[in-house]
């Protein structure tokens, strides 16, 4: 289907006339790669072109976005991040860009992050795990790059008397990809991950998933308790993410409409509803205001909750 292709590109034919590339800030296997090799393929016949994944991980997702940022506003360079896990990156080493002046293009789910352990420990719940770090067997805890929103996460969970999480040491990752392999391995006993980008290894039995950080649960793990639900502190504000699309300031209103049109259309492919149902990944669409405003709300509220000074030193130490 190519229908929605159709404005005016501003140059010899219509938009698009050419290739668009689509930057990920994280690297491959995570869950933003794992959506984006669903559905950006659809995204692509609708608009009648060829849309490249481009991962760009780096600086806890500030690379990719800088990249986004800096790239001419032709229509041809967008990408996807979702907050408030890079606008947590920008709030604890600020960039020379202002995320916010991003277009939104639009958002496509809602994902929650969960803990996941290393089979071989045998931690039967999230108590456990929280009694195997207060009793010293387990020192080690992982998640994304310091600085990034999982290190936020599990330094609100260090400090929350509700959770009083006792770990040592924070090891960092390029993505969840990656945290989810050297969890795998054993380099780590356990992390944070997106329900997404540990669903495959759980299904394998590579990994234990051990609780949802978000009140409203995991589709992909429905029988997973939620830490709220355990009786823990809600900590939503960072326990789940608005995945969204955007491109540089300046893109057209009619390129930001095509974009978001072909989303839209793509989000309801077959293929991407029927693997939705398969796994419980969330598809959802919102449009270029729903992508604008949950980076606007990050920056509003983090700094309401997080010690973003004390984050700053402990991702330095």
């Amino acid at each position: 289907m190519t229908g929605l292709a159709g404005c005016s590109g501003g140059g010899d034919g219509e938009y698009p006339d050419g290739d668009i590339t689509y930057i990920i800030p994280f690297s491959e296997g995570g869950g933003t790669d794992t959506y984006a090799r669903q559905f950006i393929s659809h995204m692509a016949d609708e608009l009648g072109t060829n849309i490249a994944i481009e991962n760009v991980p780096g600086a806890a997702s500030l690379r990719g976005t800088g990249q986004l940022y800096n790239a001419d506003p032709d229509g041809y360079t967008i990408g996807g991040f979702n907050p408030p896990s890079t606008p947590v990156s920008a709030m604890v080493n600020p960039p020379e860009y202002d995320m916010t002046e991003l277009e939104g293009v639009g958002t496509y789910a809602r994902t929650p992050f969960v803990v996941v352990a290393n089979p071989s420990y045998e931690i039967e719940d999230f108590d456990d795990l929280l009694s195997r770090y207060a009793d010293g067997e387990l020192e080690i805890f992982s998640g994304k790059e310091r600085g990034g929103v999982d290190h936020v996460l599990a330094l609100l969970m260090q400090g929350n008397d509700s959770y009083d999480f006792q770990w040592d040491r924070y090891v960092g990752y390029d993505g969840t990809g990656p945290a989810v392999q050297a969890t795998i391995s054993d380099e780590v006993p356990a992390a944070i991950a997106t329900d997404t980008g540990a669903a495959g290894a759980v299904e394998d039995d590579r990994l234990d998933v051990i609780a949802c950080l978000s009140s409203q649960g995991s589709e992909v793990f429905p029988d997973v308790p939620s830490t709220t639900e355990l009786g823990y502190d809600n900590i939503d504000f960072l326990g789940q993410l608005v995945r969204g699309i955007f491109a540089p300031e300046g893109t057209s209103e009619d390129q930001i409409q095509v974009l978001t049109e072909a989303l839209e259309a793509a989000l309801q492919a077959d293929e991407v509803q029927s693997w939705s149902e398969e796994t419980g990944n969330v598809v959802e669409y919102g449009g270029p205001e729903s992508a604008s405003q949950a980076v606007a709300d990050a920056f509003e509220q983090i700094p309401e909750q997080v010690d973003l000074e004390a984050v700053r030193e402990a991702a330095d130490e």
